[in-house]
């Protein structure tokens, strides 16, 4: 870096050099082309003031790797939002992958908001409004590791205080869609 600035610095004193030669009474006397130098002192100032004070945007550096995934649900999860889906479809959408934070607001200490950043598997809204009407969860069997059960707690607790219904289902029970739509409308229309 200092070698580029000492670099410049120096081509920039030669340009300068050749521009005031070039304008002398002695030099305009020995040759016709004086104004060659002129234009070469002109641009060589020119290019080594730009090369000295030229910034290019910084690239984001990134510590990690990253990779697309290949899907946004896995396929229970894809499969079981079928059957959500099919619930009333002229009056619901169902949402996958909804963090907490697009359909609860914090009302105190609102600057902390990490705990809802955690994501629900399914969100229920108005087809017509997009109101958001009832969070679905669908565990497996990590959910009963002693982590799941305290962010699931966490969650539930959060859904509770905002008054957002949240029905929980498990892989392995029955989730025929008679079931399903059975709970499904019981929690929205509390």
């Amino acid at each position: 870096m200092k070698f580029k600035k000492a670099a410049c610095a120096v081509m920039f004193f030669v340009g300068v050099t050749l521009f005031a030669f070039s304008l002398m009474e002695f030099f305009r006397n020995v040759t016709d082309t004086f104004w060659i130098m002129t234009i070469v002192g002109l641009v060589v100032c020119v290019l080594s003031l730009f090369v000295a004070f030229y910034r290019p945007k910084e690239r984001v550096k990134l510590n990690s790797k990253y990779e697309r995934k290949r899907a946004l649900v896995s396929r229970p999860e894809y499969d079981f939002l079928q059957v959500l889906r099919q619930i009333e479809p002229d009056k619901y959408e169902v949402v996958p992958q909804v963090a907490l934070v697009n359909v609860i607001d914090k009302r105190t200490n609102a600057q902390y908001r990490n705990e809802l950043f955690r994501v629900c598997d399914y969100c229920f809204v108005d087809r017509d409004t997009f109101e958001p009407l009832l969070l679905v969860e669908l565990n497996d069997s990590s959910h009963k590791r002693a982590d799941r059960k305290s962010r699931d707690e966490k969650v539930a607790a959060i859904c509770q205080s905002a008054g957002m219904p949240l029905v929980t289902f498990w892989m392995g029970e029955d989730l025929s869609y008679n079931t399903v739509k059975k709970i499904v409308r019981k929690a929205i229309l509390k």
